[in-house]
């Protein structure tokens, strides 16, 4: 900043320096590439200097002359702002000293902007409703854009459906796109607003809910189970191993057993699996084609069960090492829609849930 013929104060040197800054941050360092001769306000008189063009007014000042001139007050400005009047009659001091002349007229205890300052005044005003119209399209755009969610396949189903289509009824206008995939969400890239998984709840960078926790046992055909009648004739049958753990690292077969028989069984059903599987719903497949046993949640064997098509030939249930999670970024706030997609998911899990058992 280059002045000319006058030593400025030290406030108003920082003032601008200040303005250099932001000058440089919204695209204006390319260099000085004119000045212009202003007044500024030195002992209580008003003296011609010369600045670089192209710096903006102090945004504080501009929101404080804005408050003034449409309050026509300083404490009512003050109140509004949230700051104490004399910060206000700074602010104003400050865009005065910068502009090089009064905007107000000033008595003893009034204050009204002169004619000067009426024109700034409905310029300054219709730069701040533009910019409040603008923001308030992109809240609006934002507040349309399409629900996204993710789920693990197992939940893809009539609940799931029904939150959807109350969220669709409270928001008629919100598109809703579902993708079904047990693959990790990485909030920071993925286009997601809420997740539905299956796993131990802690994910890097997101908030997790957990809503339900399940219960395993072995489960086979009723023609296996007739060969099945201790829990080491496990032992002897071939056995349905998931390429999913236990959060120790021990197969599935391993945390059972230790579960509900004790670490002696957990040991011996520690080995590997002849069997591999990851889809739960293979799983159930090739228990009805082989003689094999599986280790499966209640939740989705329940209608196998019922339908006398599956059967838990040993009837111990043990609670499953892992649980179902709304997850959703811990930077990004959720949408109105999504915000109310999780609360309905929430709230209807334990009924949902529940009639599995």
């Amino acid at each position: 900043m280059v002045w000319m013929g006058v030593q400025p104060s030290l406030s108003l040197s920082l003032h601008l320096l200040s303005f250099a800054v932001l000058g440089m941050h919204f695209g204006f360092s390319q260099g000085i590439l004119a000045t212009s001769v202003i007044k500024c306000r030195l002992a209580g008189k008003w003296v011609s200097m010369t600045k670089s063009k192209n710096i903006m007014p102090p945004l504080n000042a501009l929101k404080a002359f804005d408050a003034v001139a449409r309050l026509g007050s300083m404490n009512k400005a003050a109140r509004v702002l949230g700051i104490a009047p004399s910060s206000v009659t700074q602010h104003i001091r400050n865009l005065e000293d910068y502009i090089g002349t009064d905007l107000f007229d000033r008595q003893a205890n009034a204050i009204a902007l002169n004619e000067r300052g009426r024109a700034y005044a409905e310029q300054v005003q219709t730069a701040f409703d533009t910019i409040q119209s603008a923001t308030g399209q992109i809240a609006t755009d934002i507040e349309n854009d399409p629900v996204r969610i993710s789920c693990v396949p197992t939940l893809g189903g009539a609940w799931l459906a029904e939150q959807l289509a109350a969220v669709k009824a409270d928001f008629p206008g919100v598109a809703i796109r579902c993708d079904f995939s047990p693959t990790l969400v990485d909030f920071e890239v993925d286009e997601i607003d809420l997740a539905i998984r299956y796993g131990s709840g802690e994910y890097p960078g997101a908030i997790s809910d957990c809503i339900h926790v399940d219960q395993v046992a072995p489960i086979c055909t009723p023609e296996t189970a007739r060969h099945l009648i201790t829990p080491s004739d496990l032992l002897n049958v071939t056995r349905l191993d998931s390429a999913e753990s236990a959060p120790d690292g021990r197969s599935l077969w391993a945390y059972w057993a230790a579960e509900a028989l004790g670490d002696d069984m957990a040991a011996q059903m520690g080995n590997p699996a002849q069997w591999a599987l990851q889809s739960s719903q293979f799983s159930i497949e090739v228990l009805r084609a082989t003689p094999t046993v599986a280790i499966l949640e209640h939740s989705i064997i329940r209608k196998h069960i019922e339908a006398g098509v599956l059967v838990a030939p040993l009837e111990l249930w043990v609670p499953a090492p892992f649980g179902y999670h709304i997850v959703a970024s811990k930077r990004r706030p959720l949408r109105p829609a999504a915000k109310r997609l999780k609360a309905l998911l929430k709230r209807s899990a334990p009924q949902h849930f529940g009639s599995l058992r």
